[in-house]
Order: structure tokens, then C-alpha cells, then sequence
């Protein structure tokens, strides 16, 4: 049933399907005609060969445009998919690297390599620090080791606090350039 009422939501009135006695009318070109007759305003786009839509149903009178409804239904599409394009390129990814207090100096050099990448891409990067066993006794060497991140990476800032959560130390790095 929701879907079925999206579809009857999302779903573009022409023609013979507008209920209204007046609209006010629009042009194939985007002049303003004024209000119309229902009628009036059917026969007039029929006249042209084009297609009375209902553009805003909510006001009052309804906005009616005369055109063709398939290439209306192709821009709204065209338009949708361009909007739902720059808000994923808006979006920030927080993107995860997972280290262990006895980490390898080469690999720490691949971890980092990979922070600096994702920070000039605007990626937030959450760094963790995992503790097994005997290691929770030194959890020290989990905020050196960031420390150490830090100083590689000059650009980095800490969002927040660092933070201790069960076995493990967290740290959110931001791009400092960042307002």
C-alpha cells in the first residue's frame, strides 16, 4: 500500500486528470498567461498539440504549464538525478584505519600514506587502536603511537577527544585547513 500511494504521490496530472474549475496557465515558452477556465485552458494546449500538466497543485489557483508531459517526466528525472548527484559528492565519509600497539614502522608508513590520502580528499579518518590481553596494562603506547601519526601528518587535527572504549583508543582526524 505506502508504494502505491508514492506512486499516486509522485505521479505528474495532465490533461483530463487536473481537478480544478481554474488554473492559472504558463506558456511552452514560460510566459504567464493569467488564470483560465479549466476547460479553456485544456483546449488551448490541445490546439497547440501539447498537453495541459499540473505543475503546483498546492496553490491557489493550481499552476498549470502547457507542454509536452513525457519530456516533462524526462527533466524531473534529469533534474532528481542531478540532485541526488552533488548531495553525494557533498557528503564526508569517515573512513576507518585499525592499528595494534606493536606496530611495524613500514606498515605505521602505509597507515599513514593512506591518512594523508584521505584527509586532502575531505575524508574524515577515525584511527584505532586495538589492545589484546597483557597489552590493556600499557594503553600509553596507544596514544604515542597517535601522537606519532600526528607529527607525520602536520595538516591532521584531533575532532573532539581521544577515547577509550573497552579495548580499544580512538582518535577522529580532520583536515585542519577546514573551517
Amino acid at each position: 500500500m505506502a508504494t502505491n500511494e508514492k506512486r499516486q504521490e509522485n505521479r505528474i496530472l495532465s490533461n483530463r486528470e487536473i481537478r480544478a474549475r481554474d488554473v492559472r496557465l504558463i506558456d511552452a515558452d514560460g510566459t504567464n498567461l493569467g488564470i483560465f477556465q479549466y476547460f479553456k485552458a485544456l483546449n488551448l494546449a490541445q490546439d497547440q498539440g501539447l498537453d495541459l500538466i499540473l505543475i503546483n497543485p498546492a496553490s491557489n489557483p493550481p499552476i498549470c504549464k502547457v507542454g509536452d508531459v513525457g519530456k516533462y517526466k524526462y527533466e524531473m528525472q534529469k533534474r532528481a538525478k542531478e540532485q541526488s548527484k552533488k548531495s553525494r559528492e557533498t557528503r564526508v565519509e569517515i573512513k576507518e584505519v585499525q592499528l595494534r600497539p606493536g606496530i611495524d614502522k613500514h606498515d605505521l608508513d602505509t597507515k599513514i600514506k593512506h591518512i594523508k590520502e584521505w584527509l586532502v580528499d575531505g575524508d574524515r579518518v577515525k584511527i584505532v587502536v586495538k589492545f589484546r590481553g597483557r597489552e590493556m596494562a600499557n594503553t600509553a603506547a596507544g596514544a604515542v603511537l597517535i601522537d606519532n601519526i600526528l607529527t607525520e601528518v602536520p595538516e591532521a587535527k584531533v575532532e573532539g577527544n581521544r577515547e577509550m572504549q573497552g579495548n580499544r583508543l580512538t582518535a577522529t582526524l580532520f583536515q585542519g585547513k577546514q573551517k
